[in-house]
């Protein structure tokens, strides 16, 4: 399976202590975890990983979560931690269930690894982290301000409950704004709520959650495009995978993120064939189509390099 838009870690030398006896036990089946963590009020971290090919997860495991440090950290705040792995060794996992993590990664919105969700018992998340860190220690602190925002989103929530009619939806409203925007669409109890209240969606969270549901059918249909095109370059693949990507490219109810991941791979095609005027093209067209993500900030240096080496050649 392909996971696009990868970022490169550098490799950090080990300095963090090992657990010997009291390492953290991590669930590896999310449902039954929530089911253990529910009436508990202990949060959940799931750890999307690639566990025996991603340079970035094997350090945040060796590094981070394998760290006397984190041990003591998860314990302290009674965590319950679940480890959903995507490995490629052949035999490693089961077919059904490495299916059930790609469902989980779908309907998760998850395309970077490692990815860490935090969230409720329900399945709710209210963070998010992606990569690792150089230290246990600044780790850590991200776990931190994370639960300080659970801890807000909870009060705001709670003291919403109290009001009715227009005053609670505002006051709801502030609150699952309190989260970063892609996880506000999975708060679906949250959104049932607001949605009640606001049966003309003018708050736009009906509509988001349908959305939710849009990308997680759209995440698949690159899953399978991946796959098929998968494997070495060539000069007949390159233009028989472009053209099945202009094609995706046309359609109108293509979602920002997923067009800016064809745009983006239709770039690498002409970068491999050497037509640099047109991967800078589709290069500029996956940041303009969600030009307020991550993903297309991350661009920006690659059309910045790309420009200035097109103008040398002048």
């Amino acid at each position: 399976m392909k996971i696009p838009f990868f970022p490169a870690l550098a490799v950090f030398p080990l300095a963090a202590v090992m657990v010997s006896a009291a390492a953290p036990v991590w669930e590896t089946n999310l449902e039954q975890a929530l089911k253990k963590a529910a009436g508990s009020g202990r949060a959940v971290l799931v750890d999307f990983t690639g566990s025996d090919w991603c340079p970035g997860c094997i350090y945040l495991r060796k590094n981070i979560f394998d760290t006397e440090a984190f041990a003591n950290y998860a314990g302290g705040k009674n965590f319950m931690l679940v480890e959903l792995d995507f490995p490629r060794t052949a035999g490693k996992m089961p077919p059904e269930q490495l299916k059930l993590h790609e469902e989980l990664m779908r309907r998760y919105g998850i395309s970077v690894f490692p990815s860490v969700l935090l969230m409720e018992a329900d399945g709710a998340p209210y963070a998010k982290i992606v990569g690792a860190c150089k230290t246990a220690e600044e780790y850590l602190q991200k776990l931190e301000d994370a639960g300080k925002t659970r801890l807000k989103l909870k009060e705001a929530v709670a003291a919403a409950r109290t009001l009715e009619g227009k005053e609670k939806l505002e006051k709801l409203v502030q609150a699952i704004r309190l989260l970063p925007k892609d996880l506000q669409p999975l708060q679906k109890e949250l959104i049932a709520e607001i949605a009640a209240l606001d049966p003309e969606d003018k708050y736009g969270f009906a509509g988001e959650a349908e959305k939710a549901v849009v990308m997680a059918a759209q995440r698949l249909m690159m899953e399978e495009f991946y796959k098929k095109h998968a494997g070495a370059f060539s000069a007949n693949k390159i233009p028989a995978g472009r053209e099945e990507a202009l094609q995706m490219l046309d359609r109108k109810d293509i979602l920002p993120a997923i067009r800016l991941e064809i745009a983006k791979y239709i770039s690498d095609g002409y970068a491999m064939e050497r037509n640099y005027p047109k991967a800078l093209e589709y290069l500029k067209m996956a940041r303009d189509a969600d030009p307020e993500s991550q993903e297309a900030r991350k661009l920006e240096p690659w059309i910045g390099n790309m420009q200035k080496h097109m103008n040398d050649w002048k």
